[in-house]
């Protein structure tokens, strides 16, 4: 078998926990923020890190992975913190930021922005 072959038939790593916390709840917040797949592709790339729709649509359905440069443009687009994008704990309604201008009746959170 060549090395071709071996890199070809090479398994594919699944997203452990905080992978799986990480893609739900950006899509949460996106969804919260009432962003849509090319808002938040437009704003990451005017941070200086373009995440094309499609590779934010993977991300959130777990077929692609987040480097520590994305998550941090995440975070500073969505107004929270590192630790918000990767906690489990986070509302399942609003993942802790609700609309803008509105709070979340079910967490209690009110819109920062």
């Amino acid at each position: 078998m060549s090395r071709y072959d071996l890199i070809m038939t090479a398994k594919r790593i699944e997203l452990g926990l905080y992978g799986n916390v990480l893609r739900e709840n950006i899509g949460r917040m996106r969804k919260a923020k009432r962003l849509t797949y090319t808002a938040l592709s437009n704003e990451l790339a005017a941070a200086g890190r373009p995440i094309p729709i499609l590779g934010l649509r993977r991300i959130e359905t777990g077929d692609r992975r987040v480097d520590v440069d994305d998550l941090v443009a995440v975070a500073e687009i969505f107004g929270v913190s590192l630790s918000d994008l990767l906690d489990p704990a986070l509302c399942q309604v609003c993942a802790g930021v609700p609309p803008v201008g509105l709070s979340c009746k079910s967490c209690d959170a009110a819109s920062s922005r």
